[in-house]
């Protein structure tokens, strides 16, 4: 009989060990590196860059890295003028858009999608991989908090979206200026400006 109550206690004790541990994000279900179930706040280092849009729970949003990828700026393609299918404009769809591009124009040169799917950075002993070009709603998101993130070009500098032109896929892809905000269709071998981000 005290074998099965002491039993019994003992299943009690690591059942509620369970709970709590799962409870703290410990367990099977552990958060992945750069998520968080704290709250977070525009402007905070988190995810390997700054935060920039937050959900409403204030647990998940869209990194921006501090500094732009190429000082120069670089074109959307690598030369060749083809349409590669990345027409999404919405929320969490720049990576998307972003590998569509990369398959499409593959590894060869240099330009603005593939720098970003490539880039990578270390940050509290974690590695983010999975840094996308911004769609062109994500991307005025990010023009909407540039003083909080910071590092931007804002007397001269265009940024590339990945969300490629409806019109003239083959050609043309919008971007944004930094100084008020516009967005516009333009050659796709342009060397724009460049700032992956990622989401948490």
């Amino acid at each position: 009989m005290n074998k099965i109550i002491f039993s019994f206690l003992l299943f009690c004790l690591f059942f509620t060990y369970s709970i709590e541990i799962l409870a703290q994000g410990k367990g099977a279900d552990a958060k992945t590196p750069g998520t968080s179930l704290a709250k977070h706040t525009l402007g905070e280092s988190f995810g390997g860059g700054k935060i920039f849009w937050l959900d409403e729970t204030g647990q998940h949003g869209l990194v921006a890295v501090s500094s732009d990828q190429s000082a120069k700026g670089l074109a959307w393609n690598p030369g060749k003028a083809v349409a590669t299918g990345a027409n999404s404009d919405a929320l969490y769809t720049g990576r998307k858009n972003s590998e569509k591009i990369v398959a499409v124009q593959g590894t060869g040169l240099q330009y603005a999608a593939r720098v970003c799917i490539e880039f990578t950075t270390p940050s509290d002993n974690v590695v983010y991989k999975d840094w996308y070009l911004p769609s062109r709603y994500e991307l005025n998101l990010l023009y909407q908090q540039k003083t909080v993130v910071g590092g931007f070009n804002l007397t001269s500098g265009i940024y590339w979206s990945s969300t490629e032109c409806t019109t003239t896929p083959e050609t043309s892809a919008w971007e944004q200026e930094f100084k008020f905000g516009s967005q516009h269709e333009d050659d796709k071998d342009m060397p724009d400006q460049v700032r992956c981000i990622r989401r948490f």
